[in-house]
């Protein structure tokens, strides 16, 4: 019996000492001797915090040049809990106007809008240091982050070198476009550029610009939005009145539209105090407007708007506003819109 015994209990060591031998030779292979080389990670396989940093710089990118389809390709496809986790996470880490962004391009590619969380997501989980072979694994997802942040610094650089190289085709023109033409024409050239920007409550000194350029990179004008008037006091200031304008280099004027609210649009001193800065227009949402100067059209419609709340009268200042803008070689032959905003002396 004594006999049976030992041999039993030789033969479960010898068992478990050749499984922790194995294992030990399997973790030494794949973790030292021939690690596993990963290439072209997937963003939706990526983790939480660095899938909500991919998530930032696709957004930064839309945000700069309205490329829709190029931010679909790049962000590709997401299962809802992993995009969720890392919508929220880049949503508590990311500025209001980032935000914004993340929330319009949430929107548009997923169908939802994400849902800030409280605290940060956590980041990945860290060895416990109990139970055997600790240091293997740790070199290994030492290894895995080290492939992570390159493909992420590769994402960058690339993100970089496109940044403004290139016009966007005609089929990424937005639909609203047409409604600007005559009887729904579509444009007979693609855009120059097509940019979307974004403001927030508690942003003072917000200006957007943006450089209108050929596809060759001959520089052409520039176009932007940019705060106009302030109303009431204290924190934050408010915005009540927006100025979208229009810089054409073979043009002496810079052509101004101003953006108000529905309090600063029908005050008649308020408005006549903003008239010389250019043409009123009342911000409303969904409501395309034109620009054009002697080469240049720009074609511009706020596509989000809110206003805020408090003492203030009503609907006169900003919560949110973003407004996408269109630029286009003017066509020959074609005469001032009726749409076009007064010209201001540079």
């Amino acid at each position: 019996m004594n006999q049976s015994t030992g041999g039993t209990k030789k033969l479960l060591i010898g068992v478990l000492a050749g499984l922790v031998l194995g294992l030990g030779l399997g973790l030494l292979y794949a973790y030292i001797i021939s690690p596993l080389k990963w290439a072209d990670v997937p963003p939706q396989d990526l983790r939480v915090d660095y899938g909500a940093y991919y998530w930032e710089l696709v957004a930064e990118s839309y945000s700069k040049h309205g490329d829709l389809k190029l931010a679909k390709k790049q962000l590709g496809t997401w299962t809802d809990k992993r995009a969720q986790a890392a919508l929220e996470r880049a949503h508590t880490e990311s500025s209001p106007e980032l935000q914004i962004v993340l929330d319009s391009l949430s929107k548009k590619v997923l169908g939802t809008t994400p849902t800030p969380a409280a605290t940060a997501a956590p980041g990945g989980s860290k060895p416990s240091g109990k139970g055997g072979l600790p240091t293997l694994p740790l070199v290994g997802g030492c290894l895995l982050v080290l492939v992570v942040v390159v493909a992420i610094g590769l994402l960058i650089v690339r993100m970089r070198k496109r940044k403004g190289a290139e016009p966007v085709a005609e089929e990424q023109v937005p639909e609203w476009v047409a409604t600007t033409r005559p009887e729904g024409a579509a444009p007979a050239a693609p855009p120059l550029g097509h940019f979307v920007t974004s403001y927030s409550l508690g942003n003072p000194s917000y200006e957007e610009s943006f450089s209108i350029e050929t596809g060759e990179g001959e520089f052409l004008g520039e176009c932007g939005v940019s705060v106009s008037e302030l109303i009431g006091s204290g924190e934050p200031e408010k915005v009540t009145a927006f100025e979208v304008w229009l810089f054409d280099k073979n043009d002496i004027r810079t052509v101004t539209k101003v953006l108000m609210s529905e309090h600063a649009f029908n005050d008649p001193d308020l408005r006549a105090s903003l008239a010389p800065k250019g043409e009123a227009v009342l911000a409303q949402a969904n409501q395309p407007m034109v620009l054009e100067t002697a080469t240049l059209r720009v074609e511009a419609m706020v596509t989000e708007m809110s206003y805020g709340e408090g003492s203030l009268p009503p609907n006169s200042f900003f919560e949110r506003l973003t407004v996408e803008l269109v630029a286009f070689r003017k066509e020959t032959g074609s005469g001032n819109a009726s749409g076009v905003g007064e010209d201001v002396e540079l």
